[in-house]
């Protein structure tokens, strides 16, 4: 079995090293956003289901020379494939330009059609490699354990995602990651292939064939339905993308925060198939009583709590839903004779939450909140598990793990409710109906299924009350889930939410008329805000006022008095910066998202500044380097005297605006010799002057940073970078009088399309 191993392991490594390597080629395309990554693990979730059916219909319906003649066939295919793409793109897996988006169209589609071009083929038959070698080992060699070839499957899987962003990331360049990776796969398909042809040999070769054992796991020897195979495997795969995109949304869309979590995942399967003995209920249930109860909190005051705080809480939680899921199914996986039928069921469970978190939810929630029901239902699914199982501590175990449950959970959901500073206990018991439903729910069914089994009523009465205990619980944890979704909401004049993320505008001081306010939130960060009262309606605020860095050169820069004006604006926000416009200037916005541009520039918008202001504005939609990019290639620069590029202030910042590439782009758009490019690096958890100082040493920039904190309820605190190849425009006496120098950072060097690393300029 030693080629089918080392063929197993290849091929897991392949098929998750190839993941990070084609998302991040593609990233900078699609705006950086994190839903670039959820659109890529829906194609792998359903390759990979592809891929589990093929090897179940190959193993049901083909006799072995078949088996073996159609797959060295899709083999040779595949390899082919990989020749021509290398051929036509210049590289074997790193599709071309030609594939860039040219407008701002639903992204998922031209995604999921890049990645099928790009590595489909060779991702599918990497995908079949598990059960198909599994079950032609389970053939052949009649009696072996197959299923520890699965972990072995996983640890290949593992080991991908664990070296590429600290040793292959940080090393190799994306073209020779892929060129690497593509002859590591033609020594998988000599190997897949070695073992095709082998399979053909009668069965038994090898070893004395056995009786099939009746189970090959679970200590209660009982198999779980499909559907319930199917509910724990999406459970899991829910969790998994959702954990990804809560994390990338509250701090950038990086491939450390992609893998993180597909670590975790993997890490489960690893220890729960590898062994019964790894996954305990009691230690795994307790974990998990524990995680959900903190990460609901963290998910009601992340705005509060650092970053890795928040990181560590949702890993936490991923994990220990995932060991519970995964335990589960590990407990119940059949014999070697449904093997292959078994993980087409689980793979069609991974699909089905990939679906729900990257389609679904978007259309269903205004929110993220799938992450939200993904910990609610790991905790009901625990519960079933433990219902369904006679040998269970719910069923036979003293009931006071329940019972200290129900009041950890009932003590959460009163702190929150407490922390929002209710006074009466009216007030207090608003979000109660919610928990008393679904305990009396709990109730109602553990009643009925009670009332099924023999035995004395004291022996039925211990496992009534626990599961009335934990039913408690569950709706104590809807409650606090449920009230980080309302507080989210509260405020709330308008929400909505599409591929780039969620957009909430909030009305604020409205009692008060002088200072009613309209705020827009893209997630948890304010992004901007506007006085209604008429005669404050074009007052400069936030990061963006007469005392800032962008409003200072504004203000100040040589050209002003000279004339009009060309100002470049990469995100447009609630557009702020129009405001500084005169009669003759032209501002010119470029944003990726429909939803901002409803918001901010189109007829009837809610903020006015475009259209208060007395310059020209336009507005360009789609990803701003591509859109100043392809200006360029048409000859078109825009000869810009300020440039700024604002898109960082976001928790989840897009990367590919902050390379050597990017700047090389942005300057070629700056008026010679007195252009300036301003940099607004405010964020609340990267420290981004180490970067932007070494892209000013790489192209000898003149560069200052004007650092202000404004107690003015309209001016916050804004760090802005000033850089210009002439120093004489940050000479001028306002701004140099404001400006400090930018200081580098050991350890943090140029960042390329091809090389970044966050983790040295996290705060």
């Amino acid at each position: 079995m030693l080629v089918q191993a080392l063929t197993i392991f290849l091929g897991a490594f392949l098929l998750f090293e190839v993941e990070p390597v084609v998302a991040k080629h593609i990233l900078p395309w699609f705006g950086g956003a994190p839903a670039v990554w959820t659109t890529c693990l829906l194609f792998f979730q359903f390759v990979l289901l592809a891929g589990y059916l093929y090897a179940h219909a190959m193993i049901r319906r083909l006799s072995p020379p078949a088996q073996r003649a159609l797959h060295l066939c899709l083999l040779g295919l595949s390899l082919a494939v990989l020749g021509a793409c290398a051929l036509f793109w210049g590289s074997p897996i790193l599709a071309d330009a030609a594939w860039k988006p040219a407008g701002v169209a639903s992204p998922i589609p031209r995604i999921l059609a890049l990645l099928a071009v790009s590595v489909g083929l060779p991702y599918f038959l990497l995908s079949t490699t598990g059960p198909l070698l599994q079950a032609w080992a389970a053939r052949t060699r009649a009696g072996s354990s197959v299923y520890r070839l699965y972990a072995l499957s996983n640890a290949g899987s593992l080991l991908a995602p664990v070296t590429y962003p600290f040793l292959v990331e940080p090393v190799l360049t994306l073209r020779a990651q892929a060129a690497i990776w593509a002859c590591l796969y033609v020594l998988f398909a000599a190997g897949s292939g070695l073992c095709a042809w082998r399979a053909a040999a009668p069965a038994g070769l090898g070893a004395q064939a056995s009786p099939e054992p009746e189970e090959t796991g679970g200590e209660s020897g009982r198999r779980l339905p499909h559907g319930f195979w199917f509910a724990l495997s999406a459970c899991g795969s829910l969790m998994l993308l959702a954990a990804t995109n809560q994390m990338c949304q509250e701090v950038a869309s990086i491939p450390f925060l992609w893998l993180l979590p597909l670590c975790l995942y993997l890490l489960s399967f690893i220890l729960c198939f590898e062994s019964d003995r790894f996954y305990s209920r009691a230690v795994f249930g307790t974990l998990l009583a524990v995680s959900l109860g903190w990460a609901a909190l963290l998910l009601f005051r992340s705005y509060l709590v650092p970053v890795r705080t928040q990181v560590a809480g949702y890993s936490l939680a991923l994990f220990a839903a995932c060991m519970v899921c995964h335990g589960e199914l590990a407990r119940a996986k059949p014999r070697p004779s449904r093997l292959t039928s078994f993980y087409l069921t689980v793979a069609a469970g991974g699909a089905a939450g990939a679906v729900f978190v990257a389609l679904a939810a978007p259309s269903l929630f205004r929110g993220f909140w799938e992450f939200h029901l993904g910990l609610w239902l790991s905790g009901l699914l625990a519960l079933v598990a433990l219902a369904r199982d006679p040998g269970s501590w719910l069923r036979r175990g003293p009931p006071w793990p329940a019972l200290l449950v129900l009041l950890a959970s009932a003590a959460l959901a009163w702190h929150v409710r407490d922390s929002r500073l209710f006074s009466s206990v009216v007030e207090k018991l608003r979000g109660a109906p919610v928990a008393i439903a679904l305990a009396v729910a709990g109730v109602l069914l553990a009643s009925l299924w009670l009332r099924r089994r023999p035995g004395p009523a004291a022996a039925r009465g211990r496992p009534y009350f626990s599961a009335t205990c934990l039913a408690g619980a569950l709706g104590f944890l809807a409650y606090v889930l449920l009230s980080d979704l309302r507080a989210f909401r509260e405020s709330a004049v308008g929400m909505s939410r599409n591929f780039y993320g969620v957009l909430t505008v909030e009305e604020k001081h409205e009692v008060a008329p002088n200072l009613r306010r309209l705020d827009l939130r893209h997630g948890r960060i304010v992004h901007g805000f506007q006085y209604q009262a008429p005669e404050k309606r074009r007052i400069p605020t936030t990061y963006y006022s007469d005392t800032s860095g962008i409003g200072l050169l504004l203000r100040n820069h040589p050209r002003r008095a000279a004339g009009p004006m060309r100002v470049g604006v990469v995100g447009l926000g609630v557009g702020t910066i129009a405001a500084y416009g005169r009669a003759g200037d032209e501002y010119r916005f470029y944003d990726i998202n429909p939803a901002v541009a409803a918001l901010s520039a189109l007829p009837g918008s809610v903020f006015t500044y475009l259209r208060d202001s007395p310059a020209r504005t336009v507005l360009v939609m789609g990803d701003a380097r591509l859109s100043l990019e392809r200006e360029l290639a048409r000859g078109t620069p825009q000869n810009f005297d300020v440039l700024a590029i604002d898109a960082f202030s976001s928790d989840a910042i897009p990367v590919h605006l902050l390379t050597r590439e990017a700047l090389a782009i942005d300057l070629a758009h700056l008026r010679r010799p007195d252009g300036v490019l301003a940099i607004h690096i405010s964020n609340r958890n990267l420290d981004l002057a180490p970067v932007v100082r070494a892209l000013a040493d790489a192209f000898r920039l003149e560069a200052g940073v004007v650092d202000t904190r404004s107690e003015d309820d309209a001016s916050w605190g804004a760090t802005w970078v000033l850089l210009s190849r002439d120093p004489k425009v940050l000479e001028t006496p306002e701004i140099e009088e404001a400006s400090e120098e930018l200081e580098g950072k050991k350890g943090v060097g140029l960042w390329t399309d091809d090389y970044s690393n966050l983790f040295r300029v996290l705060k």
